[in-house]
């Protein structure tokens, strides 16, 4: 009893198709390199390049890397390197809203520490006990 020889290649037939699958060109990671691009967009807006400006440049620098290995077909690097770069965007907008949400407390301290001593001033003249 012999097997026909069709039926003993197709098992070899769709591995051998599924490797060439999977060894074929990637993508071009275009939407991991829109997202990078909002992502530098939303640092710039909210103050990074004054409060997290190495935060934005590595952000940047991650983003042009990106652009350069898509440029060159190296599209798993492109990916990589849009990835890091979204990373260090959102981190620079976290770091710029936090540094100015300090500058916010610690202007907002002054005005009242500058209330507190108008007040203090305001009860001595007027000879009230102060607390």
């Amino acid at each position: 009893m012999t097997l026909p020889c069709g039926k003993i290649h197709a098992p070899f037939v769709v591995l051998a198709l599924l490797a060439l699958t999977a060894c074929g060109p990637t993508k071009p990671p275009v939407d991991k390199l829109d997202a990078a691009a909002r992502g530098l967009e939303t640092a710039r807006s909210v103050g990074a390049a004054e409060f997290a400006a190495a935060d934005l440049r590595a952000a940047a620098d991650h983003y042009a890397g990106a652009q350069a290995a898509e440029g060159d077909g190296d599209y798993d690097m492109a990916a990589q390197l849009a990835l890091q770069s979204q990373a260090d965007s959102e981190l620079a907008a976290v770091r710029a809203r936090r540094e100015q949400g300090r500058v916010a407390v610690d202007k907002l301290t002054r005005a009242n520490a500058a209330l507190q001593e108008d007040l203090s001033r305001s009860k001595s003249a007027t000879g009230e006990e102060q607390p």
